[in-house]
Protein backbone atom coordinates (compact mmCIF):
# COMPACT_ATOMS: atom_id res chain seq x y z
CA UNK A 1 0.00 0.00 0.00
CA UNK A 2 1.76 3.54 -1.21
CA UNK A 3 1.97 5.72 2.01
CA UNK A 4 3.16 8.94 1.57
CA UNK A 5 7.06 9.28 3.09
CA UNK A 6 7.55 10.64 6.14
CA UNK A 7 9.73 10.67 9.05
CA UNK A 8 8.81 8.36 12.07
CA UNK A 9 9.39 10.12 15.01
CA UNK A 10 10.75 7.95 18.15
CA UNK A 11 9.84 9.07 21.96
CA UNK A 12 10.75 7.41 25.14
CA UNK A 13 7.94 5.23 26.48
CA UNK A 14 4.10 4.35 25.17
CA UNK A 15 1.14 6.24 26.44
CA UNK A 16 -2.34 4.99 25.90
CA UNK A 17 -4.38 7.34 24.19
CA UNK A 18 -8.65 7.51 23.88
CA UNK A 19 -10.21 9.05 21.12
CA UNK A 20 -13.80 9.96 21.77
CA UNK A 21 -15.83 10.04 18.73
CA UNK A 22 -19.96 11.48 17.97
CA UNK A 23 -22.40 11.13 15.39
CA UNK A 24 -23.67 8.29 13.35
CA UNK A 25 -20.71 8.73 10.98
CA UNK A 26 -17.02 8.97 11.04
CA UNK A 27 -14.89 11.32 12.14
CA UNK A 28 -12.65 11.79 9.58
CA UNK A 29 -10.23 14.54 12.08
CA UNK A 30 -9.59 11.69 14.50
CA UNK A 31 -8.55 9.24 12.08
CA UNK A 32 -6.35 11.47 11.21
CA UNK A 33 -4.86 12.04 14.77
CA UNK A 34 -4.88 8.33 15.33
CA UNK A 35 -2.63 8.14 12.84
CA UNK A 36 -0.14 10.45 13.92
CA UNK A 37 -0.34 8.87 17.29
CA UNK A 38 1.07 5.48 16.07
CA UNK A 39 3.79 6.70 14.08
CA UNK A 40 4.93 7.99 17.03
CA UNK A 41 4.50 4.74 18.30
CA UNK A 42 1.64 5.16 20.73
CA UNK A 43 -1.13 2.78 21.76
CA UNK A 44 -4.53 4.00 20.78
CA UNK A 45 -8.44 2.95 21.07
CA UNK A 46 -11.07 4.64 19.56
CA UNK A 47 -14.61 5.03 21.82
CA UNK A 48 -17.98 5.71 20.66
CA UNK A 49 -19.06 8.58 22.51
CA UNK A 50 -23.24 7.80 21.62
CA UNK A 51 -22.84 4.39 23.09
CA UNK A 52 -19.91 4.11 25.88
CA UNK A 53 -20.28 4.49 28.94
CA UNK A 54 -17.64 7.14 30.26
CA UNK A 55 -16.66 4.79 33.32
CA UNK A 56 -15.41 1.83 30.52
CA UNK A 57 -12.91 4.73 29.49
CA UNK A 58 -11.66 5.16 32.86
CA UNK A 59 -11.38 1.48 32.94
CA UNK A 60 -8.89 1.11 29.77
CA UNK A 61 -6.61 4.10 31.80
CA UNK A 62 -5.47 6.33 29.02
CA UNK A 63 -3.33 8.65 29.90
CA UNK A 64 -4.69 11.00 27.08
CA UNK A 65 -8.33 11.79 26.11
CA UNK A 66 -8.88 13.18 22.43
CA UNK A 67 -11.87 14.78 20.98
CA UNK A 68 -12.36 16.55 17.49
CA UNK A 69 -16.58 16.81 18.30
CA UNK A 70 -18.07 19.29 15.45
CA UNK A 71 -19.68 22.13 16.83
CA UNK A 72 -22.80 20.25 17.30
CA UNK A 73 -21.49 17.66 19.64
CA UNK A 74 -18.91 20.35 21.67
CA UNK A 75 -21.38 20.33 24.40
CA UNK A 76 -21.38 16.66 24.34
CA UNK A 77 -17.89 16.40 24.44
CA UNK A 78 -17.38 18.94 27.44
CA UNK A 79 -19.28 16.95 29.32
CA UNK A 80 -17.61 14.04 29.11
CA UNK A 81 -14.27 15.73 29.82
CA UNK A 82 -15.86 17.05 32.71
CA UNK A 83 -16.38 13.14 34.40
CA UNK A 84 -13.58 12.15 33.15
CA UNK A 85 -11.24 14.67 35.05
CA UNK A 86 -13.48 14.34 37.81
CA UNK A 87 -12.69 10.38 37.79
CA UNK A 88 -9.23 11.04 36.86
CA UNK A 89 -7.67 14.59 37.09
CA UNK A 90 -4.27 12.79 35.89
CA UNK A 91 -6.25 12.62 32.73
CA UNK A 92 -4.89 14.87 29.80
CA UNK A 93 -7.91 16.07 27.87
CA UNK A 94 -7.34 17.30 24.21
CA UNK A 95 -9.41 19.18 21.82
CA UNK A 96 -8.81 19.96 18.13
CA UNK A 97 -10.72 20.26 15.06
CA UNK A 98 -12.87 23.31 13.53
CA UNK A 99 -14.43 24.32 16.79
CA UNK A 100 -10.79 24.29 19.06
CA UNK A 101 -9.41 26.32 16.08
CA UNK A 102 -12.26 28.81 16.33
CA UNK A 103 -12.80 29.34 19.66
CA UNK A 104 -10.57 31.62 21.28
CA UNK A 105 -12.06 30.82 24.93
CA UNK A 106 -11.83 26.94 24.79
CA UNK A 107 -8.80 27.25 27.42
CA UNK A 108 -11.36 29.26 30.31
CA UNK A 109 -12.60 25.58 30.69
CA UNK A 110 -10.88 23.49 33.08
CA UNK A 111 -11.75 20.36 32.47
CA UNK A 112 -9.54 20.92 28.43
CA UNK A 113 -6.34 20.93 29.19
CA UNK A 114 -4.56 21.12 25.63
CA UNK A 115 -6.54 22.92 22.85
CA UNK A 116 -4.65 22.21 19.41
CA UNK A 117 -4.81 25.14 16.69
CA UNK A 118 -4.12 23.68 13.15
CA UNK A 119 -3.70 20.56 11.57
CA UNK A 120 -2.90 17.36 13.81
CA UNK A 121 1.00 17.06 11.91
CA UNK A 122 3.12 18.57 14.63
CA UNK A 123 1.36 18.40 17.45
CA UNK A 124 1.41 15.24 18.93
CA UNK A 125 5.36 15.46 20.13
CA UNK A 126 4.58 18.67 22.08
CA UNK A 127 1.68 16.83 23.76
CA UNK A 128 3.65 14.22 24.76
CA UNK A 129 6.74 15.80 25.45
CA UNK A 130 4.47 17.58 28.05
CA UNK A 131 3.34 21.13 26.58
CA UNK A 132 -0.27 22.06 28.11
CA UNK A 133 -2.55 25.16 26.75
CA UNK A 134 -2.40 26.41 23.21
CA UNK A 135 -0.79 24.30 20.54
CA UNK A 136 -0.60 26.10 17.23
CA UNK A 137 1.00 24.29 14.45
CA UNK A 138 2.13 25.30 11.00
CA UNK A 139 0.43 23.48 7.94
CA UNK A 140 2.50 21.88 5.81
CA UNK A 141 1.46 19.83 2.66
CA UNK A 142 -1.61 17.89 1.74
CA UNK A 143 0.59 14.63 0.99
CA UNK A 144 2.13 15.44 5.12
CA UNK A 145 -1.19 14.05 6.58
CA UNK A 146 -0.67 10.69 8.26
CA UNK A 147 -2.23 7.74 7.29
CA UNK A 148 -5.86 7.67 9.05
CA UNK A 149 -6.25 5.01 11.58
CA UNK A 150 -8.95 3.23 9.82
CA UNK A 151 -8.34 -0.35 10.96
CA UNK A 152 -7.95 0.91 14.63
CA UNK A 153 -11.11 2.83 13.99
CA UNK A 154 -13.57 -0.07 12.73
CA UNK A 155 -12.17 -2.48 15.11
CA UNK A 156 -13.05 -0.08 17.85
CA UNK A 157 -16.10 0.66 16.60
CA UNK A 158 -17.89 -2.34 14.04
CA UNK A 159 -20.48 -0.60 13.57
CA UNK A 160 -19.19 2.54 11.49
CA UNK A 161 -17.50 -0.40 10.06
CA UNK A 162 -20.19 -2.09 8.41
CA UNK A 163 -21.82 1.10 7.15
CA UNK A 164 -22.69 0.73 3.68
CA UNK A 165 -21.03 4.22 2.53
CA UNK A 166 -17.17 5.32 3.50
CA UNK A 167 -15.87 8.48 3.01
CA UNK A 168 -12.83 9.52 1.62
CA UNK A 169 -11.03 12.81 1.19
CA UNK A 170 -8.84 14.44 -1.17
CA UNK A 171 -8.89 18.46 -0.35
CA UNK A 172 -9.71 19.68 3.18
CA UNK A 173 -10.45 23.22 2.13
CA UNK A 174 -13.60 25.11 0.03
CA UNK A 175 -12.92 27.34 -2.66
CA UNK A 176 -16.36 29.17 -1.54
CA UNK A 177 -16.89 31.21 1.16
CA UNK A 178 -20.55 30.10 2.68
CA UNK A 179 -21.07 32.07 5.81
CA UNK A 180 -22.82 29.50 7.77
CA UNK A 181 -19.84 26.85 6.97
CA UNK A 182 -17.12 25.76 9.26
CA UNK A 183 -14.67 24.50 6.11
CA UNK A 184 -15.17 27.83 4.48
CA UNK A 185 -15.01 30.54 7.14
CA UNK A 186 -12.71 32.82 7.72
CA UNK A 187 -10.88 31.96 10.58
CA UNK A 188 -8.08 29.52 9.07
CA UNK A 189 -7.13 32.16 6.61
CA UNK A 190 -7.14 34.30 9.83
CA UNK A 191 -4.85 32.29 11.78
CA UNK A 192 -2.00 30.82 8.84
CA UNK A 193 -2.88 33.50 6.10
CA UNK A 194 -3.89 33.29 2.84
CA UNK A 195 -0.88 31.57 1.29
CA UNK A 196 -0.58 28.93 3.73
CA UNK A 197 -4.01 27.72 3.42
CA UNK A 198 -4.03 27.62 -0.33
CA UNK A 199 -0.70 25.27 0.04
CA UNK A 200 -2.78 23.37 2.50
CA UNK A 201 -6.27 23.13 2.62
CA UNK A 202 -6.94 23.99 -1.12
CA UNK A 203 -4.37 21.50 -2.68
CA UNK A 204 -5.23 17.96 -3.01
CA UNK A 205 -3.94 14.49 -1.58
CA UNK A 206 -1.87 12.85 -3.73
CA UNK A 207 -3.90 10.81 -6.11
CA UNK A 208 -1.53 7.29 -4.97
CA UNK A 209 -2.59 8.16 -1.56
CA UNK A 210 -6.48 8.69 -1.97
CA UNK A 211 -6.66 5.19 -4.06
CA UNK A 212 -4.85 3.25 -1.36
CA UNK A 213 -6.96 4.74 1.31
CA UNK A 214 -10.26 3.70 -0.94
CA UNK A 215 -8.78 -0.02 -0.96
CA UNK A 216 -8.11 -0.10 2.42
CA UNK A 217 -11.81 1.00 2.62
CA UNK A 218 -12.96 -1.35 0.87
CA UNK A 219 -11.61 -4.74 2.62
CA UNK A 220 -14.12 -3.59 4.99
CA UNK A 221 -16.78 -3.59 2.17
CA UNK A 222 -18.25 -0.38 0.95
CA UNK A 223 -21.47 0.14 -1.34
CA UNK A 224 -20.84 3.47 -1.66
CA UNK A 225 -17.99 5.88 -1.47
CA UNK A 226 -18.98 8.92 -0.51
CA UNK A 227 -16.26 12.12 -1.95
CA UNK A 228 -16.30 14.62 1.25
CA UNK A 229 -14.57 17.06 -0.73
CA UNK A 230 -17.14 19.92 -0.65
CA UNK A 231 -16.32 20.70 -4.23
CA UNK A 232 -15.65 17.99 -6.60
CA UNK A 233 -14.37 20.16 -9.45
CA UNK A 234 -12.33 22.41 -7.38
CA UNK A 235 -8.90 22.59 -8.56
CA UNK A 236 -6.73 21.04 -11.03
CA UNK A 237 -8.89 19.31 -13.62
CA UNK A 238 -5.99 16.98 -14.26
CA UNK A 239 -6.36 15.89 -10.73
CA UNK A 240 -9.59 14.60 -10.92
CA UNK A 241 -8.86 12.90 -14.53
CA UNK A 242 -6.21 10.69 -12.95
CA UNK A 243 -7.79 9.90 -10.21
CA UNK A 244 -11.11 9.24 -12.27
CA UNK A 245 -8.89 6.83 -14.63
CA UNK A 246 -7.01 4.88 -11.95
CA UNK A 247 -10.42 4.33 -9.74
CA UNK A 248 -11.09 0.36 -10.01
CA UNK A 249 -13.63 -0.48 -7.52
CA UNK A 250 -17.00 -1.25 -7.98
CA UNK A 251 -18.70 1.04 -5.21
CA UNK A 252 -19.99 3.84 -6.65
CA UNK A 253 -19.31 7.60 -5.76
CA UNK A 254 -21.18 10.54 -4.35
CA UNK A 255 -19.85 13.52 -5.25
CA UNK A 256 -21.23 17.89 -4.51
CA UNK A 257 -21.13 20.17 -6.21
CA UNK A 258 -22.52 23.75 -6.68
CA UNK A 259 -24.20 25.30 -9.86
CA UNK A 260 -21.39 27.79 -11.23
CA UNK A 261 -18.50 24.66 -11.28
CA UNK A 262 -21.20 22.13 -12.80
CA UNK A 263 -21.46 24.78 -15.26
CA UNK A 264 -17.54 25.77 -15.73
CA UNK A 265 -16.78 21.98 -15.45
CA UNK A 266 -15.63 20.46 -19.79
CA UNK A 267 -17.63 17.93 -21.34
CA UNK A 268 -14.66 15.47 -21.11
CA UNK A 269 -14.53 15.67 -17.03
CA UNK A 270 -18.31 15.01 -17.09
CA UNK A 271 -18.36 11.76 -19.02
CA UNK A 272 -15.48 10.50 -16.98
CA UNK A 273 -16.64 11.14 -13.89
CA UNK A 274 -19.91 9.64 -14.98
CA UNK A 275 -18.09 6.32 -15.37
CA UNK A 276 -17.72 6.10 -11.45
CA UNK A 277 -20.12 8.57 -9.57
CA UNK A 278 -24.03 7.67 -9.55
CA UNK A 279 -25.45 10.75 -8.41
CA UNK A 280 -24.09 14.39 -7.51
CA UNK A 281 -25.14 16.49 -4.36
CA UNK A 282 -26.27 19.90 -6.01
CA UNK A 283 -26.21 22.96 -3.29
CA UNK A 284 -29.05 25.03 -3.93
CA UNK A 285 -28.76 26.10 -0.59
CA UNK A 286 -31.71 28.86 -1.17
CA UNK A 287 -33.86 30.76 -3.91
CA UNK A 288 -34.24 34.20 -3.24
CA UNK A 289 -31.03 36.57 -3.71
CA UNK A 290 -31.48 37.96 -0.62
CA UNK A 291 -31.25 34.92 1.45
CA UNK A 292 -28.33 33.42 -0.71
CA UNK A 293 -26.35 36.86 0.15
CA UNK A 294 -26.84 36.20 3.32
CA UNK A 295 -25.05 32.53 2.60
CA UNK A 296 -22.82 33.93 1.22
CA UNK A 297 -23.45 32.81 -1.99
CA UNK A 298 -24.53 35.98 -4.04
CA UNK A 299 -23.08 34.56 -6.86
CA UNK A 300 -25.27 32.18 -7.45
CA UNK A 301 -29.20 32.26 -9.03
CA UNK A 302 -31.95 29.79 -9.82
CA UNK A 303 -31.46 30.54 -13.61
CA UNK A 304 -27.36 28.76 -12.66
CA UNK A 305 -29.03 26.61 -10.41
CA UNK A 306 -31.46 24.65 -13.24
CA UNK A 307 -28.96 24.87 -16.12
CA UNK A 308 -26.37 22.56 -14.20
CA UNK A 309 -29.25 20.84 -12.77
CA UNK A 310 -30.19 20.37 -16.62
CA UNK A 311 -26.55 19.52 -17.62
CA UNK A 312 -25.68 16.92 -15.18
CA UNK A 313 -29.06 14.94 -15.66
CA UNK A 314 -28.17 14.99 -19.45
CA UNK A 315 -25.19 13.25 -18.73
CA UNK A 316 -27.20 10.62 -17.08
CA UNK A 317 -26.33 12.04 -13.51
CA UNK A 318 -28.99 11.72 -10.11
CA UNK A 319 -29.01 14.95 -8.48
CA UNK A 320 -29.55 15.31 -5.17
CA UNK A 321 -30.18 19.24 -4.91
CA UNK A 322 -29.68 20.20 -1.20
CA UNK A 323 -31.49 23.19 0.93
CA UNK A 324 -31.14 25.28 4.24
CA UNK A 325 -33.90 26.76 5.96
CA UNK A 326 -33.88 28.59 9.08
CA UNK A 327 -32.44 31.65 8.13
CA UNK A 328 -31.60 34.68 10.07
CA UNK A 329 -34.41 37.00 8.31
CA UNK A 330 -38.23 38.15 9.15
CA UNK A 331 -39.98 35.66 7.30
CA UNK A 332 -38.08 32.45 7.69
CA UNK A 333 -40.96 29.63 6.74
CA UNK A 334 -41.70 32.23 3.06
CA UNK A 335 -38.23 31.64 2.61
CA UNK A 336 -38.49 28.27 2.90
CA UNK A 337 -41.57 27.40 0.93
CA UNK A 338 -39.95 30.09 -1.84
CA UNK A 339 -36.82 27.34 -1.71
CA UNK A 340 -39.07 23.98 -1.79
CA UNK A 341 -41.36 25.60 -4.45
CA UNK A 342 -38.25 26.53 -6.65
CA UNK A 343 -36.53 23.18 -5.79
CA UNK A 344 -39.74 22.27 -7.65
CA UNK A 345 -38.81 24.29 -10.84
CA UNK A 346 -35.44 23.12 -10.92
CA UNK A 347 -35.44 19.25 -10.80
CA UNK A 348 -39.42 18.22 -10.96
CA UNK A 349 -39.33 14.79 -9.91
CA UNK A 350 -36.04 15.04 -8.33
CA UNK A 351 -35.12 13.71 -4.76
CA UNK A 352 -33.85 16.71 -2.61
CA UNK A 353 -32.41 16.79 1.05
CA UNK A 354 -33.54 20.32 3.07
CA UNK A 355 -31.42 20.84 6.32
CA UNK A 356 -32.20 23.29 9.05
CA UNK A 357 -29.42 25.54 9.68
CA UNK A 358 -26.90 25.39 12.22
CA UNK A 359 -24.58 28.44 13.98
CA UNK A 360 -21.18 27.01 13.62
CA UNK A 361 -18.12 28.44 15.72
CA UNK A 362 -16.07 30.88 13.61
CA UNK A 363 -18.02 31.26 10.78
CA UNK A 364 -19.17 34.46 9.45
CA UNK A 365 -23.29 33.37 10.26
CA UNK A 366 -22.23 33.51 13.79
CA UNK A 367 -20.87 37.19 13.56
CA UNK A 368 -24.01 38.21 11.54
CA UNK A 369 -26.13 36.71 14.44
CA UNK A 370 -23.72 38.57 17.11
CA UNK A 371 -24.07 41.61 15.14
CA UNK A 372 -27.48 41.58 14.80
CA UNK A 373 -28.16 40.02 18.38
CA UNK A 374 -30.07 36.88 16.95
CA UNK A 375 -30.24 34.51 19.89
CA UNK A 376 -29.06 30.94 19.10
CA UNK A 377 -28.58 27.93 20.53
CA UNK A 378 -26.28 24.44 19.98
CA UNK A 379 -29.13 22.13 18.91
CA UNK A 380 -29.88 22.52 15.85
CA UNK A 381 -29.85 18.78 14.03
CA UNK A 382 -30.17 17.52 10.80
CA UNK A 383 -32.49 14.51 11.66
CA UNK A 384 -34.47 16.73 14.05
CA UNK A 385 -34.85 19.09 11.64
CA UNK A 386 -34.20 21.69 14.64
CA UNK A 387 -32.75 25.07 14.01
CA UNK A 388 -29.78 26.65 15.96
CA UNK A 389 -31.22 29.98 15.53
CA UNK A 390 -34.46 30.47 18.61
CA UNK A 391 -37.83 31.13 16.75
CA UNK A 392 -41.17 31.23 18.50
CA UNK A 393 -43.05 27.93 18.72
CA UNK A 394 -44.99 27.92 15.43
CA UNK A 395 -42.07 29.02 13.37
CA UNK A 396 -39.97 26.37 14.74
CA UNK A 397 -42.88 23.74 14.12
CA UNK A 398 -43.21 24.70 11.15
CA UNK A 399 -39.34 24.69 9.78
CA UNK A 400 -39.11 21.49 11.55
CA UNK A 401 -41.99 19.93 9.75
CA UNK A 402 -40.44 21.36 6.34
CA UNK A 403 -37.47 19.95 6.78
CA UNK A 404 -38.95 16.38 7.20
CA UNK A 405 -41.42 16.79 4.18
CA UNK A 406 -39.35 18.75 1.81
CA UNK A 407 -37.98 15.52 0.08
CA UNK A 408 -41.69 14.28 -0.60
CA UNK A 409 -42.67 17.71 -1.35
CA UNK A 410 -40.14 18.40 -4.38
CA UNK A 411 -40.18 14.75 -5.75
CA UNK A 412 -44.17 14.36 -5.89
CA UNK A 413 -44.82 17.77 -7.02
CA UNK A 414 -46.97 18.44 -3.81
CA UNK A 415 -49.17 21.55 -4.58
CA UNK A 416 -48.30 24.55 -2.35
CA UNK A 417 -51.49 25.22 -0.38
CA UNK A 418 -51.29 21.07 0.69
CA UNK A 419 -47.39 21.99 1.75
CA UNK A 420 -48.63 25.45 3.78
CA UNK A 421 -51.00 22.83 5.71
CA UNK A 422 -48.90 20.11 5.89
CA UNK A 423 -46.23 22.00 7.75
CA UNK A 424 -48.87 23.54 10.40
CA UNK A 425 -49.50 19.75 11.82
CA UNK A 426 -48.53 19.28 15.23
CA UNK A 427 -47.46 15.77 14.56
CA UNK A 428 -46.61 13.50 17.63
CA UNK A 429 -43.10 12.11 18.31
CA UNK A 430 -44.13 8.62 16.67
CA UNK A 431 -45.01 9.94 13.74
CA UNK A 432 -42.42 12.57 13.33
CA UNK A 433 -40.08 9.90 13.95
CA UNK A 434 -41.42 7.75 10.79
CA UNK A 435 -41.34 11.19 8.65
CA UNK A 436 -37.40 11.06 9.30
CA UNK A 437 -37.04 7.42 8.46
CA UNK A 438 -38.96 7.88 5.47
CA UNK A 439 -37.07 11.05 4.23
CA UNK A 440 -33.85 8.86 5.16
CA UNK A 441 -35.21 5.76 3.15
CA UNK A 442 -36.19 7.90 -0.14
CA UNK A 443 -32.54 9.20 0.00
CA UNK A 444 -31.06 6.21 -0.29
CA UNK A 445 -33.26 3.64 -2.04
CA UNK A 446 -32.88 6.94 -4.74
CA UNK A 447 -28.89 6.53 -4.84
CA UNK A 448 -29.00 3.12 -4.45
CA UNK A 449 -31.69 1.41 -6.63
CA UNK A 450 -33.10 -1.89 -5.68
CA UNK A 451 -30.79 -2.82 -3.04
CA UNK A 452 -31.27 0.46 -1.29
CA UNK A 453 -34.31 -1.10 0.65
CA UNK A 454 -31.90 -3.43 1.94
CA UNK A 455 -29.31 -1.22 2.96
CA UNK A 456 -32.00 1.03 4.84
CA UNK A 457 -32.71 -1.97 6.89
CA UNK A 458 -29.03 -2.79 7.58
CA UNK A 459 -29.00 1.19 8.20
CA UNK A 460 -31.73 0.85 11.11
CA UNK A 461 -30.26 -2.27 12.50
CA UNK A 462 -26.84 -0.29 13.18
CA UNK A 463 -27.68 3.65 13.80
CA UNK A 464 -29.29 5.94 16.42
CA UNK A 465 -31.66 8.56 15.08
CA UNK A 466 -32.69 11.69 16.75
CA UNK A 467 -36.17 12.47 16.00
Amino acid sequence: MCQPSRQIWKVSGMAKSALITFGTEESYGLLFVGGELLEHGQEIKFFDGEEVDWLDIIKWEPDFVMFSPMTTFFSKALKMAHRLKRSNSGIVTVFGGHHAMSDDKILHNRDIDVAVKGPVRGSIQRILDGERRLIVTSPTTPDDMPWPARKEYYRDIPRLAKRYRKFVISMLGCPWNCSYCSSSSGHRKGVFGVDKYKEYYMQRRPVSVVLDEIREIMTYGATEIEFEDDDVFAGDEEWLWEFLDRYDFSPTMYVSTCSVSALRASDRILKKLRTHVNVIGLGIQAIRPSTLKVYGRAWDNEKKMKAAYDRLVSYGFKVNMQAIVGAPIDDPVEDAIETVMGLQRIGPGSVCSVYPLMIYNGTKMQKLCKERDICYEDGGDTNTGNCDIVFDGETKRQLRNLCKLATFFVKYGMDEKLIRTMIKIDYSDYVSEELSMLRYRECVIDRLGKTGENIFNDILKGTRFKF
